[in-house]
């Protein structure tokens, strides 16, 4: 079963592949950490749903994964009937995924090593959400709690896998 916000679905849902960040200029990165984002693995994809800025934006991402750190995004636009609604849509992504300062993504960051740290002593999800986050209803709507503390725990994990130089560089 698709959720609701599957492009299969409806037509505002944009289909895209998360692919290794560019280094080009003007490349954008998506990063799922820095977004107020929720999402669903299906079988053929990963829905995820941002909110961001008064805005909610459906993805479906059909190659690749979003959710495990910084990837840059194409998008797949068909011309047929559903592309005034696609490109609608695609505008309003823009506008929703300014990227944060330099200061929130470290922030982010902090926020996962921390998250990470509480795990390897033993600290379950839950208690994770609840020192990180502040408290809440577990797992939250939709599972949003647990979901932002997994996606945190494999941000730490790629981190400290990647050493310190990029986490000290601000990469």
């Amino acid at each position: 079963m698709l959720p609701i916000w599957s492009a299969a679905i409806d037509p505002r849902v944009l289909a895209v592949r998360a692919l290794e960040p560019v280094a080009a200029a003007g490349a954008r990165l998506f990063d799922a950490l820095a977004v107020d984002a929720r999402f669903v693995r299906g079988p053929h994809a990963e829905h995820l749903l941002i909110e961001r800025g008064g805005e909610v934006i459906r993805l479906d991402v059909i190659d690749g994964t979003a959710v495990a750190g910084p990837v840059t995004l194409r998008f797949d636009l068909p011309d047929d009937d559903r592309l005034p609604a696609q490109i609608s849509t695609l505008s309003a992504y823009r506008r929703a995924t300014v990227p944060a300062p330099r200061h929130a993504q470290l922030g982010n960051r902090l926020l996962a090593l921390q998250a990470t740290d509480a795990r390897s002593i033993g600290a379950s999800l839950r208690d994770i959400a609840d020192i990180i986050l502040g408290p809440g209803t577990w797992p939250g709507e939709g599972e949003h709690r647990k979901s932002h503390v997994r996606r945190m725990l494999v941000a730490g994990e790629r981190m400290i896998g990647a050493g310190p130089r990029p986490i000290l560089a601000g990469r």
